[in-house]
């Protein structure tokens, strides 16, 4: 039961954090402000989150392999259009449109950087720490 509250708890902080690079990449992807460089921006925070997420994963989850589907899939499945759903309906039309945009077309790359980071988290965390 421990493990299974680690994991949603680390499942809802990927989500947040998620939400909040989505947020980022929406203010900079304003016409009038660094929109040439949001490449830039989206593989920073990619690797941002990766690191956030290995930290993370190698702290809360520790040497547990079945406990990346246990993370990834409440992840995908219900944390992260919840927090966007929140998020959109709190924000205009047009910053939505943005965000939802944004969402579809930089997603593969956060969840390959979660993804990655989550298995080298597992690698090298310690086998000896009871979870």
């Amino acid at each position: 039961m421990k493990i299974l509250f680690k994991t949603q708890v680390l499942a809802i902080i990927l989500a947040i954090i998620w939400v909040v690079c989505l947020n980022i990449l929406a203010f900079f992807d304003q016409p009038e402000r660094a929109l040439q460089y949001i490449n830039w921006f989206v593989y920073g925070l990619a690797v941002l989150l990766a690191i956030i997420s290995f930290l993370l994963t190698k702290s809360i989850i520790g040497h547990n392999w079945l406990a990346v589907p246990l993370v990834l899939i409440p992840y995908l499945i219900i944390y992260s259009p919840v927090f966007k759903g929140i998020m959109l309906s709190l924000v205009n039309k047009s910053f939505g449109m943005i965000i939802n945009f944004l969402a579809i077309s930089t997603g593969t790359i956060y969840l390959m950087a979660i993804l990655i980071s989550m298995v080298f988290g597992i690698i090298f965390s310690n086998r000896q720490k009871k979870v």
